[in-house]
């Protein structure tokens, strides 16, 4: 596995889903492997906080740093304060893992209004408020933006049942390539990686359903993280790197 070249700073959204023996969410995840590099990783979760916690503690007890940092990332107030806690705790911020969405299937003519605006506030306007929020912190390093979105948010089709979650995972495309543009000037690097069906996804349809023959992991989508956090991906911004096995292409 390629190494980044530098420790960096880390906060990664939507990350504190994880207990003892079991990785739980993507973000949890990738906050253990990056932890496992030598970054200090930030693990931010909304209501999650024992479990957050633990996880810290998994990591700082394989001497590795983590600092849990509570806000609801769909609240500006919320993300501002966290910015402050980064800035408090450990003097800046070197990238922004925007992980944090709700996933919710449902027939799009029986969607409840909190259930629509939930999903596309934990999606789009997350990744809105926490980019925007901590640039100057991510501007003053050069920073990294990696937006996660969806195997196949990159294209318009038919959605009856996710109507909600992908009309934000496309907004979240929006603003990587919005962003990508105008913070080049400032070294900053904006992209999107768009997984597949992952082995802990629901539902979690048979894997001859992907034309790679096999469920997605953690470590594929690391693989990406660590390209685009590495000093080789410098010039690589806007781009949406899918990372599913050829589903939904």
């Amino acid at each position: 596995m390629a190494k980044t070249t530098q420790r960096k700073r880390i906060l990664i959204t939507g990350a504190g889903r994880w207990t003892k023996g079991d990785e739980g969410g993507l973000g949890a995840a990738l906050a253990m492997r990056l932890a496992g590099q030598g970054h200090t990783v930030v693990v931010n979760h909304r209501s999650s906080g024992a479990s957050a916690e633990r996880l810290v503690e998994a990591i700082r007890n394989r001497s590795a740093s983590a600092l849990a940092v509570r806000a609801d990332v769909t609240d500006p107030d919320d993300v501002a304060r966290m910015g402050r806690t980064i800035e408090q705790e450990l003097g800046g911020l070197d990238a922004v893992i925007n992980n944090a969405g709700l996933f919710l299937i449902k027939d799009y003519e029986h969607l409840t209004p909190d259930e629509w605006e939930s999903q596309i506030a934990s999606t789009a306007t997350a990744t809105y408020y926490v980019s925007n929020t901590l640039l100057p912190l991510l501007r003053e390093q050069g920073g990294r933006i990696i937006n996660i979105a969806d195997a196949g948010a990159d294209r318009i089709t038919a959605r009856p049942r996710t109507l909600p979650y992908h009309i934000g995972k496309m907004g979240v495309l929006m603003i990587t390539r919005t962003m990508a543009r105008a913070e080049a000037g400032h070294g900053v690097t904006v992209n999107a990686i768009l997984p597949g069906v992952l082995e802990n996804s629901e539902p979690l349809p048979d894997r001859a359903r992907i034309p790679a023959g096999r469920h997605g992991t953690a470590d594929d989508v690391l693989e990406a993280v660590t390209f685009l956090l590495s000093e080789k991906a410098g010039y690589v911004t806007g781009a949406f790197i899918q990372v599913g096995g050829g589903w939904n292409l």
